[in-house]
């Protein structure tokens, strides 16, 4: 099956779509929006929260990623396959001095990062646009934990792995707080930590019997653990085990 990536006036051209209270979403709703959360989270290895805090890491440690260059305003600029991030970042060493550049005498970082372009995955294609800032502690230690807020919108078309055949075209306008997220400092695999997230979302399904126009607000908490696994709960009560190395979902309840 070919994924299809539908441009941001595709979502918007569609018919009126309904208001929906999360007490008619359906099972195939929160799989849909799961995995749609799970790929801003993840994303494959190629883009992402996780991809980003791994590349903020490197960088407070004076790595730049593969592909990123130090600009003339002295932000660190890049391209992941289609993605452009920036990050402005300040640093210190372990007793507060103030490094600039940053380098492998960082402890501690705060860093504000941007990024925006097509977010191209396995699993589904995106116009993303996203703006926050991490805290980010223990540099020098085995585990380097990140405190932040994130504001975010996408416009992303999945194919889903829930219902094959099945195209799901997001709306999302988000936020994100991550609290304590905390990565191992030698692979970058986020270990422990929560992240929550409110969305209001569009949502437009082609493909099935009974195509889908509609919006909805969600309540999302992703709960890191170290086996390279998330725990994602929607709403309080639809459970779902995330892979962060692949962004997959499945559904446990």
């Amino acid at each position: 099956m070919t994924r299809a990536f539908f441009a941001v006036p595709f979502l918007f051209a569609a018919a009126c779509s309904t208001s929906t209270t999360n007490d008619e979403l359906t099972a195939e709703d929160y799989d849909d929006t799961a995995q749609a959360i799970s790929s801003t989270a993840a994303g494959d290895g190629n883009g992402g929260d996780l991809a980003s805090m791994s590349d903020s890491a490197s960088i407070a440690l004076g790595v730049l990623p593969f592909g990123f260059s130090l600009g003339g305003n002295g932000d660190i600029n890049g391209n992941r396959l289609g993605v452009a991030f920036s990050y402005s970042i300040r640093c210190e060493d372990a007793n507060g001095g103030a490094l600039s550049p940053c380098d492998d005498r960082t402890d501690s970082a705060d860093v504000d990062v941007a990024w925006s372009g097509t977010l191209d995955t396995s699993h589904f294609d995106a116009s993303v646009q996203r703006d926050g800032s991490w805290s980010i502690r223990g540099l020098q230690s085995d585990v380097v934990t990140f405190d932040g807020d994130s504001s975010f919108s996408y416009d992303a078309t999945l194919l889903s792995i829930f219902r094959p055949g099945a195209e799901a075209s997001f709306s999302f306008d988000a936020s994100a707080s991550y609290d304590a997220v905390a990565i191992d400092g030698d692979t970058h695999d986020a270990i422990d930590g929560i992240a929550t997230f409110n969305i209001d979302a569009r949502k437009v399904v082609t493909g099935t019997a009974n195509d889908v126009d509609k919006t909805f607000s969600v309540d999302a908490t992703i709960e890191f653990h170290a086996d390279r696994t998330a725990t994602l709960t929607l709403d309080g009560d639809h459970v779902y085990t995330l892979n962060t190395a692949t962004g997959v979902v499945v559904r446990v309840n």
